[in-house]
């Protein structure tokens, strides 16, 4: 029997990310999946990032993730999206060839030392006397051990897909398999499951719709890159010497009056409506029918053309997610401005799922009742690429942690949309699939997409994620956003150097005087525009510049900002005991005592992040603790 540190089985987003940071942490992994040709397969739509979604591409990146740099080696189309807002809530949007994003996944997987790639079906797993993990056993009969396993099924386990109310078979993605013995051994483990569903659209034949009828949105890909594989060692780089393939347009229709009438009229043959699937799906991406009905003043819906890839001609029909009948698709779709005459290569469907209600898991996605056991991605009822990679970072870590004896790794939300990711899960739990936003994080203007490094780096050095090469790589970049805010404070420039970037007669008087720091924060010029105007810093890294711009412009907010995350990161180091009797504490409200009572919160932090505990309970617990101490 072969035997590994860490087990990680799936071989999806959350997969990919939980054995490549095991392995980085310094952990023998094994990456288990039932086809090793589908690692890293974008299931959904062909895109990645977006807002909040994008900052965590960033953060995974400043981690050691793959995805950032995959998505970076696929990018067929970029967008920087919210740039009306200003750069504090900018966010990152790629459009992935769908092939060369599995391909660069895998090449990269499979680059990581300490890590191997097996093709097989996990069964069930292997548990010691006391109930914690000793490995594996496959369908095929092969056995593996490890101190630590990572589960990442997606919507594999006890998957169900349907397509109106008559189609319905067991699958985990179309023409996949389900998982269903891990689902029966959760029951045997104590662990609760739920259902979810989610959806996909139908896919057309890009050469069947009349693009001149449609608004063409064009690739900003020369003006940004997505990750910081900008920054880390890559030596790959394309035809075109970049590290981005050949641009494509993406193309925007609509769902107007008559395919609305087509929608309400075969709206009782929906698997969803016609009472096929009882589960409830995402909010914030609903199908079509859910579109119709719950927004039925809307004039019109907004669809997207994405290009699958180079190599095809297929397009992604983003927001018209369905499960109606194929006829009725066919004729919905044919209905819609330029698809007239579309040709339909593949129709959408919903897919029921189970997951694991994430209350159930400790802040560093192991299970509270299986030693040994963690869990990420949608199994964890969340929604979304990033969301899932994300979970696999975090569970990745905390599963080598456990198996080498080291320290666990929880981030904080004051630091990273990850921990907000997290302390969500685990502390509030899910009534429906999870999404990231900006609003879910109170600290939106310190943490955002373009300093990820800043943030995240010392823990990645702490915990000795990167390479010698990729530290230093790290190192320039933060010493480069160090030396243009050091410029910024201490070089002035002449009003002839400040003529083509300064409109303000009255700010040119005071050039001699002031610093450009001063001229930064007082006129909406860039920073890197004011320093070229000087003559200064024109080796420095332009992202790197923009995060010293963004310091400089916002300083006083930043710092009131900071200062609130300062106070919850103390609240995160009052740890709270796992035998708390909260039934006990009568000053504190008898909703409190129940709700921390059910979550069991790690640290005075997480208690104050579940609804229903006001400060006043927060201020009680800390009396009542201090009480038993005493005693």
């Amino acid at each position: 029997m072969s035997t590994f540190d860490v087990i990680v089985i799936g071989g999806g987003h959350a997969g990919t990310e939980a054995a490549t940071a095991a392995a980085r942490r310094g952990a023998r992994v094994a990456l288990l999946t039932t086809s090793l040709e589908t690692i890293g397969q974008l299931s959904c739509n062909p895109a990645m990032g977006g807002v909040a979604k994008g900052t965590v591409i960033r953060e995974i990146d400043a981690l050691g993730g793959v995805m950032g740099r995959a998505t970076d080696l696929a990018t067929i189309q970029f967008r920087m999206l919210n740039r009306g807002k200003g750069p504090a809530v900018w966010a990152p949007r790629a459009q992935a060839d769908r092939g060369l994003y599995r391909r660069a996944v895998r090449r990269l997987v499979e680059a990581q030392p300490n890590l191997v790639t097996l093709q097989g079906t996990a069964a069930r797993l292997e548990l010691d006397a006391n109930g914690a993990v000793t490995g594996v056993v496959t369908t095929e009969g092969r056995r593996f051990g490890a101190r630590a396993v990572v589960i990442t099924t997606g919507t594999f386990l006890r998957g169900r897909i349907h397509v109106g109310t008559t189609m319905s078979v067991s699958g985990g993605r179309a023409g996949e398999a389900a998982t269903e013995t891990l689902a029966e051994q959760f029951a045997e483990l104590g662990l609760e499951t739920a259902r979810f569903k989610t959806g996909t659209p139908p896919r057309i034949d890009g050469r069947s719709v009349d693009l001149a009828r449609l608004e063409a949105q064009e690739s900003e890909i020369e003006a940004f890159d997505f990750s910081w594989s900008a920054f880390w060692p890559e030596p790959r780089r394309t035809a075109r010497g970049t590290r981005h393939p050949e641009q494509m347009s993406c193309w925007i229709t609509y769902v107007e009056e008559s395919a609305k009438a087509i929608v309400r009229e075969r709206l009782h043959e929906s698997a969803m409506y016609g009472g096929a699937i009882g589960a409830r799906g995402p909010r914030y991406c609903p199908s079509i029918e859910d579109k119709i009905v719950r927004f039925a003043e809307a004039e019109r819906h907004q669809l997207y053309l994405e290009p699958e890839g180079l190599d095809t001609h297929e397009l992604y029909v983003n927001g018209l997610s369905t499960s109606l009948p194929v006829d009725a698709q066919l004729a919905l779709l044919q209905s819609i401005p330029g698809l007239e005459r579309a040709v339909m290569t593949r129709a959408g469907y919903a897919i029921e799922y189970d997951y694991v209600p994430p209350t159930q898991l400790h802040p560093t996605l192991a299970t509270r009742p299986c030693a040994g056991l963690f869990l990420a991605g949608q199994i964890n009822g969340t929604t979304g690429y990033e969301e899932a990679g994300g979970q696999g970072v975090v569970a990745g870590l905390n599963a080598a942690a456990h198996a080498l004896d080291l320290e666990p790794v929880i981030l904080g939300r004051e630091g990273s949309y990850l921990g907000v990711l997290i302390d969500d899960l685990v502390t509030r739990g899910v009534d429906e699939p999870y999404r990231l936003f900006t609003s879910r994080s109170e600290f939106r203007l310190t943490v955002r997409q373009d300093n990820a490094v800043q943030r995240l780096y010392p823990t990645a050095a702490r915990l000795g994620l990167f390479t010698a090469e990729e530290r230093a790589c790290a190192e320039r970049r933060l010493a480069d956003e160090q030396a243009a805010l050091t410029l910024a404070r201490t070089t002035s420039i002449t009003p002839a150097q400040a003529d083509p970037v300064l409109e303000s007669v009255g700010e040119r008087a005071l050039l001699h005087a002031v610093p450009i720091v001063e001229i930064a924060k007082r006129q909406k010029v860039a920073l890197v525009e004011l320093l070229r105007a000087a003559g200064v810093g024109e080796s420095l890294d332009a992202e790197a510049v923009r995060t010293a711009d963004l310091e400089v412009k916002y300083a006083g907010y930043f710092a009131r900002e900071r200062a609130a995350a300062d106070r919850l990161r103390r609240m995160g180091d009052i740890t709270l005991p796992e035998d708390a009797v909260y039934e006990s504490m009568l000053t504190v409200s008898v909703e409190a005592r129940q709700k921390l009572g059910t979550r069991r919160p790690a640290t005075l932090a997480q208690a104050a992040s579940i609804p229903g505990v006001s400060p006043a309970d927060l201020q009680n617990l800390v009396l009542e603790l201090g009480r038993v101490g005493r005693s």
